[in-house]
């Protein structure tokens, strides 16, 4: 199986208060890839706040209102080879959103990131949820590495 190097994964902290595990973060965006056969390039992950979110919702998807996770895939459709730096695309986790749902959901933080770790890591691998039956697959493939990847 192919494996995917932690070391290509950049974890950058934006929020002034929560704090994650961004080792954690790290090996889950790195697991993601390798499970889903990706190669090489960088992926840079920004824990962020509501409104760094709302700011880039609105910016670049053209909605009003926070969300829990957006990701930006910016290289080709092939994954570049592991030794090549190209950044394949960045993903934005509002630590806000996370720890309101993790109340909501009733599990601790450090999952409910993970949880949305693997959503933007998946939409990175292609992966949407436009219509009921992609958004079933995704969160069934979600739901999987959830239980497998630790």
């Amino acid at each position: 199986m192919m494996q995917a190097d932690s070391k290509r994964i950049f974890v950058a902290s934006a929020h002034p208060f929560i704090e994650v595990d961004e080792d954690r973060v790290r090996r889950m965006a790195s697991a993601v890839l390798c499970k889903e056969r990706r190669g090489g390039g960088r992926v840079n992950i920004v824990l962020a706040t509501d409104a760094d979110l709302v700011d880039l919702n609105s910016r670049y998807r053209g909605r009003d209102g926070a969300t829990d996770v957006l990701s930006f895939h910016m290289g080709g459709d092939e994954y570049p080879s592991p030794e090549e730096e190209q950044v394949i695309g960045e993903v934005y986790i509002s630590l806000d959103r996370a720890q309101q749902q993790a109340r909501e959901y009733k599990v601790n933080l450090d999952k409910e990131v993970d949880r949305l770790v693997i959503h933007g890591m998946l939409h990175l691998c292609g992966y949407d949820h436009e219509n009921a039956n992609d958004a079933r697959m995704m969160k069934e493939k979600e739901e999987k590495l959830l239980e497998t990847t630790r």
